[in-house]
């Protein structure tokens, strides 16, 4: 078995500028007009944050899982706060053939990367920019490493080969976190990995506060 690559717990790298939530969101919109790429949001994001008063509105909390709230979307790209209770856990899910970006606002989250090694489905291996399909009953993964994202700390990013992660809000930390996330395309459905019972499956999304 490898060994797992722990990241540290990052210091805050970059201190954005807060801004009213409609500046805020025209400037995805004007950027989600012309060609996406990693890097353009994510210059975006390190130079701007929504300020914490106008992020109230989107705050949307349960008890035992987490919230995904809309803060903005159109055909080419979404934003969502999503609010994490103490031991919120998502379960391992692809985010294959989207662009993706996430930075904290409130607490702080762990991110456990991976890469599917085999299934007894090969013809449902990686499909390139559409996403890997369901219907294995035997699965094996690789455990890359784990990341940890901190307000101001570096931004988690997912990319259009092949992202596999859980995200995980520990327990034994004892306190709430809040994230926001920007996706391009908008994700509507995601694949779920259920490593327990060795299976997967597809599962729709929806946002919490509509």
């Amino acid at each position: 078995m490898e060994t797992q690559k722990i990241s540290p717990v990052p210091q805050a790298v970059y201190s954005p500028e807060p801004v009213p939530a409609g500046q805020f969101v025209e400037g995805i919109r004007e950027l989600s007009r012309g060609l996406i790429t990693k890097q353009k949001i994510y210059d975006y994001l390190v130079r701007y944050e929504i300020r914490p008063a106008d992020l109230e509105q989107y705050k949307n909390w349960l008890p035992d899982r987490h919230t995904r709230n809309k803060i903005f979307r159109n055909e080419m790209i979404e934003v969502m706060l999503i609010c994490w209770p103490v031991g919120a856990i998502t379960p391992l899910h692809t985010h294959n053939g989207q662009l993706g970006w996430m930075t904290m606002i409130e607490g702080k989250l762990k991110v456990e990367n991976y890469r599917k090694i085999d299934c007894n489905r090969p013809e449902a291996q990686q499909v390139v920019g559409i996403d890997c399909l369901t219907g294995a009953t035997k699965i094996e993964m690789q455990h890359l490493q784990d990341e940890f994202a901190v307000p101001g700390g570096p931004l988690n990013t997912v990319d259009k080969t092949q992202t596999i992660h859980r995200i995980i809000n520990a327990a034994e930390w004892n306190q709430r976190a809040v994230s926001m996330h920007v996706y391009s395309l908008p994700i509507d459905s995601c694949v779920v990995f259920d490593m327990d019972a060795q299976r997967c499956f597809r599962r729709d999304l929806k946002y919490d506060n509509e």
